[in-house]
């Protein structure tokens, strides 16, 4: 039997630039990884990809977030903002994304790591 994948948060630092979006994606439509998001997390890459995009609507954009979350209906998270106001960060802006985390597995907030996606490439490098 196989092992279930890991469950994986994509913060807005995931999924802008979008071509990193695109293979994130992916992965969690194959099965590798169980993505999950918030509207918040959505916010946050759309609005700094319209400021960084001369030209780019936030209609084109809210269409890109609406086929993200036709393709991976199970990645919405809600009813994490509660558990926001209770959690320590050394950047207190993150902590809806781990607040996310906790709400979608009804967890305790201890045991959860950090992955930013530079790390992923240098751990894949060392593997090699």
């Amino acid at each position: 039997m196989a092992s279930k994948p890991p469950v994986a948060v994509y913060d807005a630092c995931a999924l802008y630039p979008l071509s990193s979006a695109n293979v994130l994606i992916r992965c969690a439509f194959d099965g590798l990884v169980e993505a999950r998001w918030t509207d918040e997390i959505h916010g946050e890459w759309m609005r700094n990809l319209a400021a960084n995009t001369p030209g780019l609507s936030m209609e084109r954009l809210e269409l890109t977030r609406e086929r993200m979350k036709a393709v991976l209906p199970e990645a919405d998270v809600v009813n994490y903002r509660p558990l926001i106001v209770n959690l320590k960060l050394p950047d207190p802006d993150d902590r809806h994304v781990l607040a996310a985390a906790i709400a979608h597995r009804n967890l305790e907030p201890q045991g959860f790591s950090e992955t930013r996606p530079a790390s992923l490439r240098h751990d894949e490098q060392v593997a090699r």
